[in-house]
């Protein structure tokens, strides 16, 4: 949860009473205390100047590879 709280905060800009509420999204069920402190420390390691997490490209994103990764997970319609 604290990896989510970082990546809010740094690549999404939230701010951290948006960054609390949204994890109370992805993590249904948390108590308030918990994704607060998640945010918290997060905020630490943010200014500490630790490296943001980074997202990597999906293969998904590209048409030329979709079709393959679909079959190669065998999603069906």
């Amino acid at each position: 949860m604290v990896d989510k709280a970082v990546f809010l905060l740094c690549q999404a800009h939230m701010s951290r009473q948006d960054a609390v509420r949204a994890l109370a999204e992805y993590f249904p069920g948390t108590a308030f205390e918990d994704r607060l402190r998640c945010v918290h420390e997060a905020w630490d390691i943010v200014r500490r100047g630790t490296p943001p997490v980074e997202s990597v490209r999906s293969e998904v994103s590209d048409a030329r590879y979709f079709a393959a990764a679909h079959e190669r997970h065998a999603f069906s319609d």
